[in-house]
Parts: C-alpha cells; sequence; structure tokens
C-alpha cells in the first residue's frame, strides 16, 4: 500500500509540474517574442506603459485597497515609504497614491463604487530599463489577480528613430512586425505624419478585445514628430492606451 501511494504521489506532482511548466513556457512565449519583435524594429528604446484596469469585488476594506497598492510599488522595487497618499469622500470615496524613481513611477487609483467594489486604475511608466518587463509584468499579473477576478491589462513599448523616416521604410517595420508576431492586419489608418494598425496576432490570444465584427490584441503606431525631429514608434497589446 505504501508504494501504490508513493507512486500515485510522484504521478500526480509530475503531472501537475507538466501543466505548470506548460503554463510558464506559453506565459512566456508571448511577452518574449513581444520584446525580440520590438528589438528587430531597431528603433532606440524610449519607454514602456503599462496600464491596469481592475475591480476589485466584495470588500468593504479600505486597508485592503491601500494594501494592494502597496504590493503593486513592492513588485516594481520602488520604495513604499515614498508613496504620496490624497483621498476624497465626495459622492464616492477615491483614494490616490504616487511613487517614483529616477526611471519608473507608478499611479494608483481607486474609487469606490458601492458598498463592495472599488475601481482600480493603474499606470506604470519606466524610461530606462525593459529587459526586465517579462518579469514585471508576470509580476503585476499575479500581484492584480489576487485581488481581482476582473483584470485588463494594457502594454505598450514605444522607440524613436533619429529621423524622418521614409513612408516605404516605415511600411517595411509594421510588415516585419506582423510577420514576427504571427500577425493580420485588421485595420489601418495612414496620413502624413502617422500609420497605425491594428491587428490579431496567435501569439496574444489571452489578451484578445472585440473590435466591430473582429477580434484585435496588437497595435502599433508609427509617428513623426516635428518638435523631436524623430520618428516614434509605439507597438502594444491589446491596444496603445496613450496620446500619441
Amino acid at each position: 500500500m505504501k508504494v501504490i501511494k508513493i507512486v500515485t504521489t510522484f504521478l500526480l506532482l509530475f503531472i501537475i509540474g507538466i501543466f505548470t511548466s506548460y503554463a510558464s513556457v506559453k506565459y512566456n512565449n508571448w511577452t518574449d517574442n513581444f520584446i525580440k519583435t520590438f528589438e528587430q524594429t531597431n528603433a532606440n528604446f524610449k519607454f514602456y506603459n503599462i496600464k491596469i484596469n481592475c475591480v476589485v469585488s466584495e470588500t468593504t476594506d479600505k486597508n485592503q485597497i491601500e494594501n494592494m497598492c502597496i504590493n503593486i510599488v513592492n513588485s516594481l522595487d520602488l520604495k513604499t515609504n515614498k508613496i504620496k497618499w490624497e483621498e476624497e469622500n465626495d459622492n464616492e470615496l477615491k483614494i490616490y497614491a504616487q511613487a517614483q524613481d529616477d526611471s519608473c513611477s507608478v499611479s494608483f487609483t481607486a474609487i469606490k463604487k458601492n458598498n463592495k467594489e472599488y475601481y482600480i486604475i493603474v499606470d506604470i511608466l519606466n524610461n530606462k530599463v525593459y529587459k526586465n518587463i517579462v518579469d514585471i509584468y508576470q509580476t503585476l499579473n499575479d500581484v492584480i489577480n489576487k485581488y481581482s477576478n476582473d483584470v485588463d491589462i494594457y502594454l505598450c513599448i514605444a522607440g524613436e528613430y533619429t529621423k524622418n523616416l521614409q513612408l516605404y521604410k516605415s511600411n517595411d517595420i509594421l510588415e516585419n512586425i506582423l510577420y514576427n508576431m504571427n500577425a493580420k492586419e485588421i485595420d489601418k489608418i495612414e496620413d502624413d505624419n502617422l500609420i497605425s494598425v491594428t491587428a490579431y496576432s496567435n501569439l496574444l490570444t489571452e489578451n484578445d478585445l472585440d473590435y466591430l465584427d473582429n477580434k484585435i490584441n496588437l497595435n502599433i503606431g508609427i509617428r513623426y514628430s516635428e518638435n523631436e525631429d524623430k520618428t516614434l514608434i509605439y507597438m502594444a497589446t491589446p491596444i496603445i492606451k496613450l496620446d500619441y
């Protein structure tokens, strides 16, 4: 009997390990491919932005919401003792928090919609390092999902070229991104200084959004900035949530 129990336990742990490893590989595949595809544009890194929208239900505890903010700040290796807190209590309770260092900043907004529900908005900007964005994204996802089952995460990496790219060159970059992300173009907007493409990638299925009669999960923008005399490129999933 002991031998059977040992064998059964071993098999169970082995199966769990397989599924855990598969989930980790599947998760990392899209983030790793996303980073590699951005690097292949040969743009100089400018910043990355992560925006999170979520709903925290079944809570009346303001401290739980504040702890959520602290855990997010900790996950970004920012000092929690430098968090700046503000609070409003008009028709609805609103909690604001900000923390930053030389390269990274995070803003946190919690709005109490009713007695048992908070709407959370998190905005993270980093202008120095993007090599660790895979770990940051996964850590944030894990932290947020401890508090909410209703989470939307938007990731955008921005880069720049030190010249005004010709239209054919911009289109070549777009085509390479679509190819490397195994993506199909859904919609395209083009004018003198801007090209914006929404697409659907088979590598980003967990980030799907409904768009008219299609699904999208990849958004690319290329814009020439006259003020900076540079061409800026934005690559986001599922969509760009910045004014660009």
